[in-house]
């Protein structure tokens, strides 16, 4: 029997590049045979502790952010809409309430991880509504068909998901994560250990495994 590749995808909501790494990877899950560990990590963290910087705060980067997303979710067929108030949504209003909700099913419904991770990217960079209000919480866990949400929000609240949380950015800070998505890909036939950075490293990743890339939309 194949050995899977273990891939570990480190992300926050708030980064658009995640949303189409994490994307391309789920695609790309059955094709190369991946064992995708989902890690959601507190982006904040790691930027104040690596002495990293938001793209949205360089001028230069900044400026062509909102076309290059664009661009991006075209290219992969992802129902992108532009924040209507990104500096107020990503710099102040934040994550947190919902990087606790994705870290509490970490531990209660792993099984629906991927759905409810996917959910919250389309609430956020599809519909533009407040992912840290708790109604709208609700309807993603809905959505992604959480067995019991009250006790996935009560658990989100709790030290245990809350520890998660730190434990996997520390994890990430650990492997010298930067930013996100990070990714880090272990090669079982000789465990050597490859880092990544960006949602534009599938190829790159495909290639280090020995597997064939076959564009944006693989054949399942």
């Amino acid at each position: 029997m194949a050995v899977r590749t273990p891939v570990k995808f480190y992300y926050d909501i708030l980064s658009p590049y995640a949303w189409f790494g994490f994307e391309a990877l789920c695609r790309y899950q059955k094709p190369w045979d991946l064992d995708l560990q989902l890690k959601p990590m507190n982006l904040g963290k790691i930027m104040g502790s690596s002495g990293n910087t938001p793209p949205g705060m360089n001028p230069s980067k900044g400026s062509m952010l909102a076309r290059d997303v664009q661009r991006v979710s075209e290219m992969m067929d992802l129902p992108y809409k532009p924040l209507a108030n990104f500096a107020q949504t990503v710099f102040i209003r934040g994550s947190l309430p919902t990087l606790k909700t994705l870290a509490a099913c970490q531990i209660l419904y792993p099984e629906h991880l991927e759905e409810l991770t996917r959910q919250s990217w389309l609430g956020l960079y599809s519909k533009d509504v407040d992912i840290t209000d708790k109604d709208n919480i609700i309807k993603f866990a809905e959505a992604a068909q959480i067995p019991d949400v009250e006790k996935l929000l009560q658990f989100s609240l709790s030290d245990e998901a809350r520890q998660q949380l730190i434990d996997n950015t520390s994890e990430a800070l650990e492997s010298k994560c930067f930013g996100a998505p990070w990714i880090t890909v272990t090669n079982p036939s000789t465990g050597r250990r490859e880092k990544f950075f960006g949602s534009d490293r599938i190829e790159m990743i495909g290639w280090v495994l020995g597997k064939q890339y076959m564009g944006h939309h693989p054949p399942q």
